[in-house]
């Protein structure tokens, strides 16, 4: 008799719910393409965001790399709206506030924040389930942050 092979439990997720991971590399694609447009400061940015992140930080650079070419290949076959629902939704609440963070200052890397990057933090920090002054207290912070 032969052991069947599974994954171990904390790895387990239902269908179509992304892992930590993958879900927050999911949202700093949609959090570029949210005004249909990525800058040279934001692809910089996010670059610097994902290896600065001690999630990212001691994965190696062939893993990161895959994981974000496949999770590009779900965005651009998917749902953006869906997909982005998803992600805010598979991070755990006690990670959502840095998570949401991250992707202000990555939206904020040009010094800038258009009406639809706006709204789609707004979106993803109420499918976070933060509090509005959670979200605007990041937010100020962030851009006080950036003007240096």
């Amino acid at each position: 008799m032969t052991a069947a092979r599974t994954r171990p439990l904390g790895r387990r997720r239902a269908a179509g719910k992304p892992g930590v991971d993958q879900a927050l590399v999911t949202l700093f694609i949609g959090a570029m393409e949210a005004n249909d447009r990525t800058t040279v400061d934001e692809a910089e940015r996010a670059q610097q965001l994902i290896w600065s992140t001690r999630r990212f930080r001691a994965r190696s650079g062939d893993a990161v790399g895959k994981l974000i070419e496949e999770t590009r290949r779900l965005v651009a076959a998917g749902d953006p709206g869906i997909l982005m629902e998803r992600a805010a939704r598979a991070i755990p609440r006690g990670l959502r506030r840095p998570a949401f963070a991250v992707l202000a200052d990555l939206l904020l890397a040009d010094g800038r924040l258009d009406r639809r990057e706006r709204a789609f933090l707004l979106r993803i920090g109420t499918t976070m389930a933060l509090r509005p002054d959670q979200v605007k207290g990041i937010l100020e912070t962030i851009q006080v942050k950036n003007q240096l």
